[in-house]
């Protein structure tokens, strides 16, 4: 591919393009480099935007050592969801690619969790619960039965049984997936606890989880605060954002715990365990929670990814971005701009 062109994976195109084992591996290498640089994340961490019939959010980060920056762009309308991801060479600022992202940030966030179970649950592990069963959810399995190879079993609960089923059915071989009967089955015994759900109000707390556990909060209102009362250590991926939305924004929302008491009791944030400035488990002992909204430099850690193996299968549409070949060519006038606006 010349250095000129810009790619374009359009919907669907970027299906399949990642492994599980390979979006561990490349956001483990992401948080690394969180770890050694820090200032690798947009500021605000992301940005919101209302349209008149569509909500606009974008996210953005730059991985150093890969000399890349992007940004996620998602929009959200009652017709459905748009989710992109935009590349770009992080010393000249030359756009590289836009990818469809809607499977890759799928896979990002069920990667996301998997590796912080990886991190942070106790040696010997080897039952696992999952919480949700949507179209993150799908991904979960195999990238835990890639992190964790001694992980034997996993328990699956939502509020629907015959989507548990229909859940398991689908999932890949590997881990030995059981349905459970109640959210609380499913998580009483577990060695880690992940949650991936849409709920808007919280159905996990203390009573529930054993002495030991790692609990991981994926996704929006699901934990009372009383979780962060058993945790005897605390960890997130970025405090900014987690402050904002999902379970721990939802607790500051609801007035449960102020954002200075959850700041206060954090112990670390995933690129510090990673790079390991600081301990997430410090023993088997530890009652760990971690709440894991998601970082852009995980997107686009799995966006560089996709549009490397993109290139060499020759994969989406190419666009030359350098001169054009006829420089009388110039597009509309003046005049012209103003009436295409109207």
């Amino acid at each position: 591919m010349d250095n000129d062109e810009f790619l374009i994976l359009r919907s669907g195109e970027a299906t399949g393009l990642v492994t599980p084992q390979e979006a561990l591996d490349a956001i483990e290498d992401a948080w690394r480099d969180y770890a050694t640089h820090r200032e690798v994340l947009s500021t605000p961490p992301a940005l919101g935007l209302k349209g008149q019939d569509a909500s606009f959010k974008v996210k953005g980060a730059v991985l150093p050592g890969a000399g890349l920056a992007g940004f996620r762009m998602i929009a959200d309308a009652a017709g459905g969801a748009q989710d992109w991801f935009w590349l770009a060479d992080s010393a000249s600022g030359r756009p590289i690619a836009m990818l469809d992202e809607y499977w890759l940030h799928c896979l990002r966030t069920a990667a996301t969790g998997a590796l912080a179970a990886k991190w942070l649950a106790r040696p010997g592990a080897t039952r696992a619960a999952l919480v949700g069963v949507g179209r993150i959810a799908a991904h979960v399995p195999a990238c835990l039965a890639a992190a964790l190879p001694g992980l034997t079993e996993l328990h699956v609960a939502a509020r629907r049984a015959e989507a548990v089923e229909e859940f398991i059915a689908k999932a890949p071989a590997g881990l030995a997936l059981h349905a459970a009967p109640s959210i609380a089955e499913a998580v009483r015994d577990a060695d880690i606890v992940i949650t991936i759900t849409s709920a808007t109000e919280p159905f996990l707390d203390a009573s529930m989880v054993k002495p030991g556990a790692t609990v991981i909060g994926l996704g929006d209102i699901e934990f009372r605060a009383d979780l962060l009362g058993w945790a005897t250590r605390f960890v997130v991926d970025d405090l900014a954002f987690a402050l904002t939305t999902g379970n721990a924004g939802g607790w500051v929302r609801s007035g449960a715990l102020t954002a200075e008491a959850v700041t206060a009791r954090l112990d670390a944030d995933v690129g510090e365990v990673v790079g390991g400035a600081k301990p997430g488990r410090t023993g088997d002992g530890d009652n760990v929670l971690a709440i894991i909204q998601g970082m852009a430099i995980g997107d686009l850690a799995l966006a560089a990814l996709a549009w490397r193996k993109a290139r060499i299968r020759r994969l989406g549409i190419r666009v030359g971005l350098g001169a054009a070949p006829n420089p009388h060519l110039r597009g509309p006038t003046p005049r012209r701009n103003r009436a295409l606006l109207r």
